[in-house]
């Protein structure tokens, strides 16, 4: 079997199972993801370094590979049979080339099927501000985000930008003109990107990732201009989102950045996908919304104390993790054991069992 006609197979078998993953590597049988459960296909045969480097090949540009040489990793749009999109992140393990693919929705889940809540929609009626969207790689992030732009799509008058590495889901214009920035090929880069919007005739940004210098400070800049910024951040909680947005802060603006995250940040999600007792995954949350409590800890930079303040502001809308996870486990949605992995706090979790 080519290695062309291999990665078929593989694919093939990951779409008849539904995987939401696959890894290549090399000396190693193909691993698939299904029901956020990792399965190893024993019954395919081991991947050599030639085999993956093929592979590889047959879908890099030329420009991506040369940034491959360069960067040791690139993660690009893969198409499979004119149906199928893949996040692909090609990089080095070992000292060989290794492969994961994610499978790109076909279609944009609805805030509702994704069980996004409530207190997180009502920030989309806001005209200008910062909009949080947290969690481990994996937690279904973009999902949440590509989710909150399609409907702002549907249901308001805007003009929509995104700044993404690559571009994932495709959006059409509904109510609103969306347009679609891939970071390194429309635009050099996130902060070229958000500098430019302070300028232009736009009234929400998306950013993907934070992952460039002085990003933070620029992000700050533009929520206070009147324009809505909603951005990814990888972070475990609510806190350390909040801790790693502000760290990369410089010290002489540091007191202007904690007084304009707190006037201008409308609320954070942080969120984990846990597989479902009946199959596929669930959503838990961890949910801040804004009240004078909220904006005084993050003032007066006493982050850890919001971990209390999200445990007894359930009417807020303010949602703390161990709960949400509690509350999946006893209507039967998820397991303990899953839910006590995923729990902030496990020894105190374990007690409500």
């Amino acid at each position: 079997m080519t290695d062309t006609l291999y990665i078929n197979s593989i694919l093939s078998i990951a779409s008849e199972r539904k995987a939401t993953d696959i890894h290549l590597v090399a000396g190693s049988n193909p691993v698939i993801r299904v029901g956020g459960r990792l399965t190893t296909l024993s019954e395919e045969k081991v991947l050599t370094p030639d085999a993956i480097s093929t592979i590889v090949e047959s879908f890099l540009s030329k420009e991506d590979q040369e940034r491959l040489k360069q960067e040791k990793e690139v993660v690009t749009i893969y198409t499979w049979a004119d149906k199928s999109r893949f996040r692909a992140k090609v990089f080095y393990q070992k000292g060989y080339l290794a492969l994961s693919l994610r499978l790109i929705p076909s279609y944009i889940s609805s805030p509702k099927q994704l069980n996004i809540p409530t207190a997180i929609l009502q920030l989309l009626n806001s005209d200008k501000g910062l909009i949080i969207i947290t969690g481990p790689f994996n937690s279904g992030r973009t999902t949440t985000a590509t989710s909150l732009i399609e409907t702002l799509n549907q249901n308001k008058g805007l003009h929509i930008q995104t700044l993404e590495k690559p571009i994932e889901h495709l959006f059409i214009n509904n109510q609103s003109v969306i347009e679609q920035r891939e970071v390194g090929k429309d635009i050099n880069s996130f902060l070229e990107g958000v500098n430019n919007a302070k300028e232009e005739d736009i009234d929400v940004l998306f950013i993907s990732s934070i992952n460039e210098d002085n990003l933070e400070e620029s992000i700050l800049e533009l929520s206070e201009s009147g324009k809505l910024v909603i951005i990814i951040l990888s972070a475990d909680s609510v806190v350390s989102a909040l801790e790693r947005f502000l760290s990369n802060i410089d010290d002489n603006r540091l007191e202007w950045a904690k007084d304009t995250l707190a006037n201008n940040l409308k609320g954070i999600i942080s969120q984990r996908l846990i597989p479902r007792s009946s199959g596929g995954l669930t959503l838990a949350v961890e949910v801040l919304t804004m009240t004078i409590a909220v904006k005084t800890s993050i003032k007066s930079n006493n982050l850890q104390q919001l971990q209390s303040i999200m445990q007894t502001s359930k009417d807020e809308g303010m949602v703390n993790l161990d709960k949400s996870l509690l509350e999946l486990v006893k209507v039967g949605d998820i397991d303990a054991k899953d839910a006590i992995s995923q729990a902030s706090n496990p020894g105190v979790f374990k007690k409500n069992f």
